[in-house]
Parts: structure tokens; C-alpha cells; sequence
């Protein structure tokens, strides 16, 4: 596997965070200087320490003490790592951002696959992370070094992808930041619809789209502060996003750039003509909006996005695969996963 795997078993968060942020220390490090810089471009925080300080209020108090574990083990500060754990809710509304989702449901099968495009500068802060966290439970999650988790698959089944999106009602730190309900989903999930129920309990403060798949279920989730709204797949099993809202806002307004339905639209068009989602997902047409993105250094530097990673994953069989990259440059490869997830 391309990207480096840690593997916890620390009984405490604490000792959790503390071992992984020893481990990772350099890509923790690869995180936070490029996050400071982008919170400084895009969204005009010239204090990254200031801006995650009041995040730890957001948290449950054992991710804070994994936070503070992990900021000691790698020479951080931990309101840095606080900041990078609401880099979405920092930079709501600044900056647009290019995943594509692809799930199909069939029969008992549920699976999920994405693109996830997102600053290159980033690429060297790609890490896998296995958690065992107690009476047999585990998840993997695909994230940056020093956020918490971001798309993954769990013990019981359950597999997360993310989008994020663009509303009017966004700003602010004052909700769960949306890494941190990734991470509690992956957490605590039973099945997808357990985690559907998790994540609309949440309040939030910047808007997503959480797709979620277990054995024999499908459904997305679209958050935003005013609420969430809950998508189904369609009769033919298929449930796509990228980062438009496909249901209005509760509140607000979608502010997506128009290069997001492209997307949409593109991947419609390539799955009802018989491409399978990891073909759908290489696609580079139309050259103005494609699919598989890859970085141009002409653009200004914060403005810059790339296919850093694609995933396949499978909660019933279990299996996560794993690009480090677009899948046009580097082949899935299988990610080794703890024990079979619950049929």
C-alpha cells in the first residue's frame, strides 16, 4: 500500500493519539503547515492556534484527549489540531472542492466508491488508520494526519463516503464539526441507518452530504445548519453526489459552482451507458469539469485540486480498496482490514 497504515491498540485515547502522533509526525507536521497557509489564503485566519481553540468545546471529551495525546507525541501545538479537525467549518464558503460519490445498492449488496480532490500540496499528509477500540470493535479510515477520520468502513459494516457542500447559512465553529461525526460514525454505527440517526442528530455548522452504506442499505444524508434531509437511492439502486445539494437547504441557499452538476450529470450519463462507478470515476470529459482532476500549476496556489485518493468499499464482504491518487496514475490496491465485517 502506498500510503503509511497505523495500526492502534491503546486501551486509552490519551495513549492512542499519543503513540500515533509519534508515528506520524512528519505527515502530522505536512498537515498543519499547509492548512495554515490555506486557512491564511482562502479564508483570510492569520491565527490557525486561535481559530481551533474553541473547537474543543464541539468535541466529546475522549477525542480531545486523543487530540492532546497526539499533539504532544508530534511536537504540536493542540489548537492546531483542533483547527484541522474544523478545517471544513474554517473554510466554509472560501474555497470549492471536487469529490465525486458513487453508490449502488443491489439486493443485499450495498457499495460505495469516491474521488476524493482536494488541495495536492495535501498529498504527503494521506494516511490509513485502524482503530481497535475495544470488545473486538475496529474501523479504518482513509484521512489527513491529525483528523481524526474522514472515509472509512467499521467493524459492524458500516462504510462512509463525504462531499462537502456550499450553503448561505454556513460559518461559524459552533457545531460538531463534520471530521469529528465521520469519526463518531465509524465509532459507534451499527448500520447505516443507525448512523443516518447520529448524523441528523448532529448540529452543524458547515454543510456536507454523508453517504452511508451497510449489508442490504443505502442513504445519504445532506447536512446543513438549518437541517438535515435524508436521500434515497433511486429504482435502479444507484445514489450519486458531488457537491451540489440535491434537496434545498432548510435553510439558505446552495452556493455550488456549476462545475459540480457537470460532474453530476456526467456520471448519470456514464453509468446509465454501462460504466462501472470505478470507470465512471476515471473519466476525464469534459475537459472543463472532469471527473479524474489533476493539478495545474497555473492556477493560483490556493485555488490548486487534485484526485489525492480513490476508494472502493464493500462493509458486507468486507473489503476497502485504495488508490493513492487518480486511477488513471495508480491502481486500487486492497487495503488489509482487522476481521469480516457483520454479513
Amino acid at each position: 500500500m502506498a500510503l503509511p497504515h497505523h495500526v492502534s491498540h491503546e486501551s486509552s485515547a490519551a495513549d492512542r493519539g499519543h503513540a500515533f502522533g509519534t508515528a506520524q509526525r512528519d505527515t502530522i507536521a505536512a498537515t498543519v503547515r499547509t492548512y495554515r497557509r490555506l486557512l491564511r489564503e482562502s479564508a483570510g485566519v492569520e491565527d490557525m492556534r486561535a481559530a481551533g481553540e474553541p473547537v474543543a468545546a464541539q468535541l466529546p471529551a475522549h477525542l480531545v484527549d486523543e487530540l492532546d495525546g497526539m499533539a504532544a507525541g508530534a511536537g504540536q501545538d493542540a489548537r492546531d489540531l483542533l483547527a484541522l479537525n474544523a478545517r471544513t467549518e474554517l473554510l466554509a464558503g472560501t474555497k470549492s472542492v471536487e469529490c465525486s460519490v458513487v453508490g449502488r445498492l443491489a439486493g443485499r449488496r450495498a457499495t460505495l466508491a469516491q474521488t476524493w480532490d482536494w488541495h495536492p500540496d495535501l498529498a504527503p499528509s494521506r494516511v490509513l488508520w485502524t482503530v481497535h477500540h475495544g470488545d473486538g470493535a475496529w474501523f479504518t479510515t482513509a484521512t489527513e494526519a491529525g483528523v481524526l477520520a474522514k472515509l472509512g468502513l467499521n467493524h459492524h459494516g458500516v462504510a462512509s463516503a463525504l462531499n462537502l457542500l456550499t450553503c448561505s447559512a454556513d460559518g461559524g465553529t459552533d457545531g460538531t464539526p463534520i471530521h469529528v461525526l465521520l469519526r463518531l460514525v465509524l465509532e459507534r454505527a451499527h448500520d447505516a441507518d443507525d448512523a443516518a440517526r447520529l448524523v441528523r442528530e448532529a448540529r452543524v455548522a458547515a454543510s456536507s452530504a454523508i453517504t452511508l452504506a451497510s449489508p442490504g442499505r443505502l442513504l445519504a444524508v445532506e447536512l446543513s445548519p438549518g437541517g438535515p434531509v435524508t436521500l434515497e437511492p433511486g429504482d435502479d439502486g444507484v445514489l450519486l453526489h458531488t457537491n451540489h445539494f440535491l434537496a434545498p437547504p432548510p435553510a439558505g441557499a446552495d452556493e455550488a459552482e456549476a462545475g459540480s452538476r457537470l460532474r453530476f450529470d456526467q456520471l448519470v450519463r456514464l453509468l446509465r451507458d454501462g460504466a462501472t462507478p470505478r470507470e465512471a470515476l476515471t473519466s476525464h470529459l469534459p475537459s472543463e469539469q472532469p471527473i479524474c482532476r489533476h493539478v495545474d500549476e497555473a492556477e493560483p496556489w490556493a485555488d490548486r485540486i487534485a484526485t489525492l485518493l480513490t476508494l472502493e468499499l464493500d462493509p458486507g464482504a468486507p473489503s476497502f480498496a485504495l488508490s493513492a491518487g487518480p486511477l488513471c496514475d495508480a491502481p486500487l490496491e486492497p487495503v488489509p482490514l482487522p476481521v469480516a465485517a457483520a454479513a
